[in-house]
């Protein structure tokens, strides 16, 4: 698994806590703008921010995202990031309270988050 560097075009350059609004956009190729907005919709909706697990994992799934259980290797560990080998064409992944982007075999993010392991992820 490589690294691609990519703030997903975050509004603004200097809010940096936003990994949820990121991954999702460009796992779905979505303008930053509109997930921020629909999150933000949702999360009014429901009196939660939008990087809250009630808000981000019912817009994936409305979308027809499923969610998938964390990969392992043949102790059962799980797998890295970085040591993900059958990865799907493109994922929302959840590790280590953070979400990133995996597309076409790079991880996809503002950092090199392929230490962490994949603790769930989502695939359209």
């Amino acid at each position: 698994m490589k690294f691609q560097q990519m703030d997903g075009g975050r509004i603004n350059k200097k809010f940096d806590d936003d990994c949820v609004i990121r991954s999702i956009c460009i796992a779905m190729n979505k303008p930053y703008k509109e997930v921020f907005t629909d999150l933000m919709t949702m999360g009014i909706e429901v009196g939660a921010y939008p990087n809250s697990d009630c808000v981000w994992v019912p817009y994936l799934e409305e979308r027809g995202w499923v969610k998938n259980k964390p990969p392992r290797d043949s102790n059962g560990k799980l797998i890295k990031l970085a040591n993900w080998n059958h990865a799907p064409k493109v994922a929302v992944v959840r590790n280590s309270r953070h979400l990133t982007c995996v597309s076409d075999g790079y991880v996809v993010d503002t950092w090199d988050c392929r230490y962490r392991p994949v603790n769930s992820y989502w695939t359209p």
